[in-house]
């Protein structure tokens, strides 16, 4: 029984961003924080790779998370993210299907 909406991306920055466009990530988990509909946004990076920035996300379905990029301040964040990054990979949409956290 699927029980929610995941989505792994990988961010690559350009040359030497990466902590910048983490920290900018970082801001937009803490707005996640005011969307019931977000149950889980966390931001990490590679010490193996310089220059990218990982973003997995657990929604209650896809519909709410595409809704969510309407949101102002969502918006905001990627506006300021956006000169940072050179290349997005949405590797993975997933069907949550239960576990910790969920």
């Amino acid at each position: 029984m699927r029980v929610g909406y995941g989505l792994i991306t990988t961010f690559h920055a350009h040359a030497g961003q990466q902590k910048e466009l983490a920290e900018i990530l970082l801001e937009g988990a803490a707005v996640m924080e005011e969307i019931p509909a977000c149950l889980e946004y966390v931001v990490g990076t590679s010490e193996q790779d310089e220059d990218t920035v990982f973003v997995v996300e657990f929604w209650t379905d896809e519909g709410r998370h595409r809704a969510s990029l309407d949101n102002p301040a969502v918006k905001a964040v990627i506006e300021r993210g956006a000169p940072l990054i050179r290349e997005v990979e949405r590797n993975k949409e997933l069907d949550l299907l239960g576990g910790k956290g969920l």
